[in-house]
């Protein structure tokens, strides 16, 4: 175990101690006693001890009874900085591993990784402690980090092949602008509550990116099955107004004053600010009350020229089971085929992006 110890601690300081040749020297037979150790041949115990006297040595005169300890105890120290050190290295390597495979450290809260891009984090339900212990599922708990490494292992794959737009449309697609045959498809997949989504739009529109690419979308209500003030939803407003997205698709206006189909001219309104007073995405999320925002929405939709007559056909359409289905098959798309733990995500150009995506990177 001394050996191992050692092995660990020259490792370590290699870069700094390598010139000097005692160093070097004890570096060398404690890597043979590591090799002999995996090969289960017996080890030169000598070494061990010869290192263990040279630190108690430096340290017995000015603390001799703390020496003493350290002396009967010094296996175990040896052996928990071992433990720690392969922990650290494993937890290094897995982060490392998340950051390439879904450009979050931490899969499980994206958005509490300094490393991430910028985006909403899709939580998985994580067991918790105090839930695990109360519930008797301690084992579950205690294999949770062995879960999330394996999912990560299993989605490697994902991170290097060629992403097809096409795969991911909508059951009810609709484009930005006029659908264009000669141009490849892009497609982003938002919740209209995100404040990253609505950046990324704003992207998106300085980029001049929809000239250049058949731009739709999938629309995804984040849920958050644990955050009971807003029904299930990460934010409260997303999925009533992801229904009335849906519902104007099949409600065309009867003067139209743009080209702009009508769900994009809502998530429109939604992402921009008519000033620097003004924060529609946030009235949404934080300052209306669950049971005025329909009427919100519907204030919008009278804006962008909707009759009383075609409000109220959406404000139906809008909690039909056709409306539902779609929203239920978008979700699909997004957990099951897509798999993103963040929002908004983003494929164009073969390429998928689970994050905001820059101007430069749009207009490439």
């Amino acid at each position: 175990m001394l050996c191992i110890f050692a092995f660990v601690i020259f490792l370590i300081l290699f870069p700094i101690l390598g010139f000097f040749p005692e160093y070097r020297s004890l570096f060398k037979k404690s890597w043979i006693c590591v090799y002999k150790k995996a090969t289960f041949k017996p080890c030169d115990i000598n070494l061990g001890q010869e290192l263990k006297n040279k630190f108690l040595g430096k340290i017995i005169f000015k603390y001799p009874k703390f020496t003493k300890f350290l002396d009967k105890t010094f296996s175990f120290w040896a052996f928990l900085f071992i433990i720690i050190n392969i922990w650290s290295l494993a937890s290094v390597f897995q982060s490392g591993l998340n950051l390439w495979v879904y450009d979050t450290c931490n899969p499980v809260s994206s958005e509490g990784c300094s490393l991430s891009g910028e985006a909403c984090g899709v939580g998985a339900n994580q067991l918790d402690f105090t839930t695990a212990y109360n519930t008797g599922k301690l084992g579950d708990y205690a294999a949770q980090p062995f879960k999330v490494l394996g999912d990560t292992v299993s989605r490697v794959p994902d991170r290097l092949k060629t992403w097809k737009s096409e795969d991911y449309l909508s059951p009810t697609p609709t484009y930005l602008n006029k659908f264009d045959a000669s141009k490849p498809t892009a497609v982003e997949f938002i919740d209209p509550g995100c404040q990253y989504c609505r950046k990324l739009f704003g992207n998106i529109k300085t980029a001049g990116f929809a000239d250049k690419y058949n731009l739709t979308y999938v629309v995804y209500p984040i849920p958050e099955t644990k955050n009971t003030a807003n029904n299930g939803w990460k934010f409260q407003a997303s999925y009533t107004i992801a229904s009335y997205m849906e519902a104007t698709k099949q409600v065309p206006l009867s003067n139209p004053k743009s080209q702009t189909p009508t769900d994009w001219q809502l998530l429109e309104v939604l992402f921009t600010a008519p000033d620097s007073k003004t924060d529609i995405q946030n009235n949404f999320n934080n300052i209306l009350s669950k049971k005025d925002v329909p009427a919100e929405i519907e204030k919008i939709l009278s804006q962008i020229g909707y009759n009383i007559d075609e409000i109220a056909k959406i404000r139906e359409l809008s909690s039909s089971d056709q409306v539902k289905q779609s929203l239920a098959t978008q979700k699909d798309i997004v957990e099951n085929k897509l798999k993103t733990i963040k929002i908004p995500t983003i494929v164009f150009a073969g390429r998928r992006y689970d994050r905001v995506v820059d101007v430069d990177t749009l207009r490439k």
